[in-house]
């Protein structure tokens, strides 16, 4: 290459051609004014990651004659979003009493939207199976997931670390999910 053809490429374009680097061109689309702020396919980066939310009960139940514990009472959330919306989730509830213990494991995949401050979970593909009571009763189904909405924001807890803050549409209830060690 000619020096005057390297002088009137830009100094960054040179700058990586000097390192052997190639640098190709992309083509930016930039919304109108009536499109601003709709980018329903951007995930803030804030929530994109994985998200954890588990709780187990302190009371333990012991059967009185064998001697054995019951299964704990608890459950848990984990989710992974991408910077595209797609997202993955696995949630489980366990409730034992005595000698009955019910449980539902739910695994799901599908796209997240995120419209302000209110994230949709919109599921595309799901499966469930469950339990009643050790009776042997048990439940499996296929895409019967919902779509759910909340109202969301993120906050740090003592330790400096993210806490993201799920709450439910009618303000009922709420879910504090952190980031897995």
């Amino acid at each position: 290459m000619t020096s005057q053809k390297l002088s009137s490429i830009p100094k960054t374009a040179r700058l990586l051609a000097a390192l052997g680097l190639t640098l190709s061109t992309s083509l930016f689309v930039y919304p109108s004014a009536s499109q601003a702020g709709k980018n329903d396919a951007a995930i803030p980066a804030e929530l994109q990651g994985e998200w954890l939310y588990g709780r187990i009960s302190s009371i333990q139940y012991q059967d009185q004659i064998t001697g054995q514990s019951a299964a704990p009472n608890g459950s848990s959330d984990r989710f992974i979003v991408a910077a595209n919306g797609n997202y993955q989730r696995s949630r489980l509830i366990q409730i034992s009493t005595y000698n009955c213990a019910s449980n539902l494991f739910i695994e799901e995949k599908g796209k997240i939207s995120v419209n302000d401050q209110q994230l949709t979970f919109q599921p595309t593909e799901s499966s469930s199976k469950g339990q009643i009571c050790n009776s042997g009763r048990t439940y499996t189904g296929k895409n019967t997931a919902k779509p759910e909405t909340y109202k969301w924001s993120i906050d740090k807890n003592e330790y400096g670390q993210d806490v993201l803050l799920l709450e439910t549409s009618d303000g009922q209830g709420q879910a504090h999910y952190g980031r897995p060690q």
